[in-house]
C-alpha cells in the first residue's frame, strides 16, 4: 500500500533526504525557514491559548464576583442575597443532605480563569449542590481536595466548628471543579486540559490537571 503522508511532512522529508545526501544547494533554505516560521506561529498560538483556557463557563465567570470578603458577606447577608460570586477552597468535608451534597470548605480566592490564587485559606463557607444536577461523592471531595465553583450567596447558616459558634456564608452551586491531587505546584502549569478519567471541567467531579 502506498504511503500518504501530509504535504508538510513530505516536504521535510525531503528536506531532509537532500540534506543527508549532501545536495545542499537543491536546499531552499528561504521556503525552509518560512515553513518552520508557520510552525511555530501555531505553537505559540495554541501554548497562549490554553493558558487562557477556564475552569468555569465564561459567562459564568464574566458575571460572577471574585474579589469579595467572606467577613462582609456575612456582615451584610441582606445586601449580597442573590448574588453570584466565584470562589475556590480547600474541602473540610461533604455530606449528603435532603437538598443536596453540601461541602464545607476553607475559602481560596480565585483568578479570573477560575484559578486558585494561593493557598492561604480566608474563612469557612458551605457550598450547596441540588440534588437536582445530581450528587457529589464524599469519597471523591474529601478533605483538603480543592475545588473552584460559581454560586449564588443564599444567606448565613449558624453551625460550629469544634466548640465554637461560627456563622457560615453559603451559596448554591451553578458550577464545581475538583481538582485532581498532584505532586506538582500549580503556578507553572500553563492550563487545564480535560478528558478522562475526570472529565470535562464542567463535570462535578472536575478535569485535568490542577497542580499543588
Amino acid at each position: 500500500m502506498k504511503e500518504v503522508l501530509p504535504h508538510r511532512c513530505l516536504f521535510f522529508r525531503a528536506l531532509l533526504e537532500k540534506a543527508i545526501a549532501g545536495d545542499y544547494d537543491k536546499v531552499n533554505y528561504f521556503e525552509a525557514a518560512r515553513t518552520m516560521r508557520k510552525f511555530l506561529f501555531v505553537a505559540l498560538a495554541l501554548l497562549l491559548l490554553s493558558s487562557c483556557t477556564t475552569v468555569i463557563r465564561k459567562d459564568l465567570l464574566d458575571s460572577g464576583t471574585r474579589d469579595f470578603s467572606l467577613q462582609e458577606l456575612t456582615r451584610n447577608p441582606e445586601q449580597y442575597k442573590g448574588k453570584r460570586f466565584i470562589l475556590g477552597g480547600t474541602v473540610a468535608r461533604t455530606t449528603r443532605t435532603e437538598e443536596g451534597s453540601l461541602v464545607d470548605a476553607l475559602y481560596v480566592s480565585v483568578d479570573s480563569s477560575g484559578y486558585l490564587r494561593n493557598m492561604q485559606p480566608d474563612g469557612r463557607f458551605l457550598a450547596l449542590f441540588p440534588k437536582e444536577m445530581g450528587m457529589l461523592d464524599p469519597a471523591l471531595y474529601t478533605s483538603n481536595r480543592h475545588i473552584t465553583l460559581a454560586g449564588i450567596f443564599t444567606g448565613v447558616q449558624p453551625s460550629r466548628i469544634g466548640e465554637m459558634g461560627y456563622l457560615f456564608p453559603e451559596f448554591r452551586v451553578e458550577q464545581i471543579y475538583l481538582w485532581p491531587r498532584s505532586r506538582y505546584n500549580p503556578y507553572y502549569h500553563w492550563g487545564p486540559e480535560w478528558g478522562p478519567p475526570w472529565g470535562p471541567p464542567w463535570s462535578p467531579y472536575g478535569g485535568y490537571p490542577y497542580y499543588y
